[in-house]
């Protein structure tokens, strides 16, 4: 529970020094545009929130790493903000999606890596 407990505090200190390092961003939050420019993020966003929502972790995941644009920072943002819901679920809700706590903060950081962001801790 302890160790827990730390990884979810570690790995939202990751997610909020991202955002605001990279993104120039104070939160870690995704808010689609509705521009023309950003309707495939935006939808891949509404993606992913059903399939957080349905506790599809690994399909989502995937679906993220599938649909990303690796030259677009929106990208990113939206990956940041991914993996913040997905740390914000509880551990039960994480197991039942076969995911693990552990698992939300790597996955962020190989996110940002895809992006030229090395993350550690």
């Amino acid at each position: 529970m302890l160790k827990d407990d730390f990884v979810m505090r570690q790995t939202d200190t990751l997610a909020t020094a991202l955002a605001h390092l990279v993104l120039h961003k104070s939160g870690t939050d995704y808010t689609p545009t509705g521009r023309a420019a950003d309707a495939a993020a935006d939808g891949l966003w509404f993606s992913l929130d059903q399939l957080i929502r349905a506790g599809d972790f690994d399909q989502a995941e995937d679906q993220l790493y599938e649909q990303s644009d690796w030259g677009d920072l929106r990208y990113l943002e939206l990956g940041v903000a991914f993996y913040v819901h997905l740390n914000q679920r509880s551990d039960q809700e994480l197991e039942a999606g076969n995911f693990t706590r552990e698992e939300v903060g790597e996955g962020l950081r190989d996110f940002a890596r895809k992006f030229g962001v090395e993350l550690q801790m």
